[in-house]
């Protein structure tokens, strides 16, 4: 089994596509029954009451220690991480997915970076941290990245 945590903006007010682009990514590996067992996805909203998300983004029914010491444990359990910078034109900064850059740069993680923005294609924390960038979700699965690190440790 190879685990992919998806890192990435949680607000309420674009919630909807704080899910979309993470489901893509399930629904990609989960309705192909050759990556079914082979891919597990970690999701940061896994578990969470998502009516219970402020609009914010910053709070819910789930303590903010436990979301992050869950976070944390999720980055440690995952092989890969892939980070999804977008913050769907809301202003808030993804703190918490830096957090999680942070962890994973910590403990030697591939980091797979979807961005399309200068801002951190060029910010040398982001840079050093990246394995790859992409610009899109599309992107990522039709360059088959996750499927290469996959391999990577599989050896198919």
């Amino acid at each position: 089994m190879f685990s992919v945590y998806l890192a990435g903006y949680i607000h309420g007010e674009v919630l909807d596509k704080c899910i979309e682009w993470r489901n893509k990514i399930k629904e990609f590996f989960y309705l192909n029954p050759k990556w079914f067992k082979e891919i597990f996805i970690l999701d940061p909203l896994n578990g969470k009451d998502l009516n219970s998300i402020t609009p914010d983004g910053l709070k819910s029914n789930i303590p903010p220690q436990a979301i992050v010491h869950g976070d944390y444990l999720s980055v440690k359990k995952a092989d890969l991480i892939v980070a999804n910078l977008n913050t769907f034109d809301k202003n808030r900064a993804s703190v918490g997915t830096f957090f999680e850059l942070a962890w994973a740069y910590e403990q030697k993680k591939p980091v797979i970076i979807i961005t399309d923005e200068e801002q951190y294609l060029e910010h040398p924390f982001i840079k050093t941290t990246a394995s790859v960038f992409v610009k899109s979700v599309d992107e990522l699965l039709e360059k088959k990245y996750i499927n290469y690190f996959y391999k990577r440790v599989h050896s198919a």
